[in-house]
């Protein structure tokens, strides 16, 4: 009979409800540029998530979690507690930064230095060319550090995640511009296009659609950048009726 009392009691406990806490906090945030306080654009294929693990276990645990395009995040399954985000192989200089959730709503930006930062530039559709062209002035954060700019491109893909990993016109030479010259400050200036009419372009320009666009370029130096990260403009919705570039914003 003991040996049955202790059968029945085991086996009532394999039916009990596991009470282990539900998530009981949700965060959001930014990757924000210390200098010019714009978020800073990423590609999600291209570096574009953070680790984060929580502090105050034995083990570390790191997760990752994934940062849109636009440079903001969010995550609804997560834990009141402290936590510690650390960065690899991002488009920015490495940061460790440690900070605290509450039960509920919190917002938590990250303050960055980017390797390379757009100081301007715009995107348009010439119809006489019948090509979209671009133009942008760069500079790269520490001249001393990212010494060269390895190739600034114009992207364009048929739908909004364009960047340097989708980008149908990868192969028109008008559209990139390498081993790109800096002045003493760590600037440059270029001046790119894509020919809608060229071979090479057919996959985007076969059908009448929205096209995505948006600049990508490459910055590095002795051991800085070595995963070769793209920093970005945001990204455009484009058609080639002659209107103007939208700002795509449904992230």
């Amino acid at each position: 009979m003991a040996v049955l009392a202790a059968f029945c009691m085991t086996s009532c406990e394999w039916f009990l409800l596991d009470n282990t806490e539900q998530h009981n906090a949700t965060v959001s945030g930014k990757i924000i540029d210390a200098a010019t306080g714009e978020t800073v654009q990423t590609e999600i294929n291209n570096g574009g998530s953070i680790r984060f693990v929580e502090l105050g276990w034995d083990a570390e645990a790191f997760q990752s979690w994934s940062v849109k395009n636009n440079g903001t995040y969010r995550n609804n399954l997560v834990w009141a507690g402290d936590y510690r985000m650390e960065t690899i192989e991002q488009n920015y200089y490495p940061i460790t930064q440690e900070f605290k959730l509450e039960k509920g709503d919190n917002v938590v930006d990250f303050t960055v230095t980017p390797y390379l930062r757009f100081l301007s530039h715009s995107i348009k559709y010439d119809a006489a060319s019948k090509k979209i062209i671009a133009t942008c002035e760069v500079q790269v954060a520490d001249p001393s550090k990212t010494n060269t700019l390895n190739e600034i491109r114009l992207c364009c893909y048929t739908d909004c995640f364009v960047g340097y990993a989708y980008n149908n016109c990868k192969d028109d030479a008008g559209a990139v511009k390498k081993n790109v010259s800096m002045d003493a400050n760590g600037k440059a200036t270029v001046t790119l296009e894509i020919d809608t009419q060229a071979s090479s372009n057919a996959t985007e320009f076969k059908y009448e659609r929205t096209h995505y666009v948006r600049l990508a370029a490459l910055a590095t130096g002795g051991g800085v950048n070595t995963s070769s990260r793209y920093n970005f403009t945001p990204t455009y919705s484009l058609r080639l009726d002659g209107s103007e570039p939208v700002l795509y914003d449904k992230w």
